[in-house]
This record gives structure tokens, C-alpha cells and sequence, in this order.
């Protein structure tokens, strides 16, 4: 029996197979970093957004002369200052379709500590704001 019965086991076709997943089953992982990029600013001059009105207003200074749907994600700090505004989406005259972890991600980049989300009505007729 010796080595030559272990050196027929080796040859069977479950060890062959087993022997194979094992050559393709290492998964190559990208290395990367993330990070927000400034493209303009904003003055925002009431410096927080302490009630409904003044979300608005931050809103309405971004998104008044836009001619399509925008909706956007601004990045609020603990004491309710803006940190940063993000166009989440571009729609179309009158539909934007956007999914949550797009909302997400610059409120998580921005280290948010609560977002305010709006979209305009390129027509000017109405804002709306979620808060």
C-alpha cells in the first residue's frame, strides 16, 4: 500500500477539481480613496439653518435660475451650519429619479451631522424641501 496507494489518491478527479478552485478563487481588491471636491461656494449669510424658512432660502439661493429638476443634498454640521451642497441629480424638465445611497454619500464624505434634501420646479412655481 505505501506511497504509491497516496499517489493514486492524488490523481482522482474530487482532489483534481479541489486543486483547481483553489487556483481561482483569489480575488484581485482595488486599493482607493475618496474624497470631496470644492467646484465653487456659496455665501450663505444667516450662517445656520434654524427653521424651515432658512432652509429654503439656502435652497432658493442655489437652485433659482436652474433649468431643469436639480435635487440636492446640503451637509449640515452639529450646530446646523451648511458644510457643503451636492447636486445628487440632473432630471429632465419635470422628473428626477434619485436612489438614497446617492443622498448618502456626500452627507457621509462631509461628516454631516443631518442633511437637508430639495428639488426645484424649473417652471418656479415651488421648491420643495424634506428636512
Amino acid at each position: 500500500m505505501g506511497l504509491h496507494y497516496y499517489k493514486e489518491q492524488f490523481k482522482s478527479p474530487i482532489f483534481n477539481v479541489v486543486k483547481e478552485e483553489k487556483k481561482t478563487s483569489a480575488k484581485r481588491i482595488n486599493i482607493v480613496s475618496l474624497k470631496l471636491v470644492k467646484e465653487s461656494s456659496l455665501l450663505y449669510r444667516e450662517r445656520s439653518v434654524r427653521s424651515p424658512e432658512d432652509g429654503y432660502q439656502l435652497m432658493k439661493l442655489f437652485l433659482a435660475d436652474k433649468d431643469r429638476e436639480h435635487f440636492i443634498v446640503a451637509s449640515l454640521d452639529t450646530k446646523n451650519q451648511p458644510v457643503s451642497i451636492n447636486v445628487c441629480h440632473i432630471g429632465s424638465l419635470n422628473a428626477s429619479i434619485v436612489h438614497p445611497r446617492e443622498v448618502m454619500k456626500s452627507a457621509i464624505l462631509s461628516n454631516a451631522a443631518s442633511i437637508i434634501v430639495g428639488h426645484n420646479h424649473p417652471s418656479g412655481k415651488a421648491l420643495n424641501i424634506v428636512t
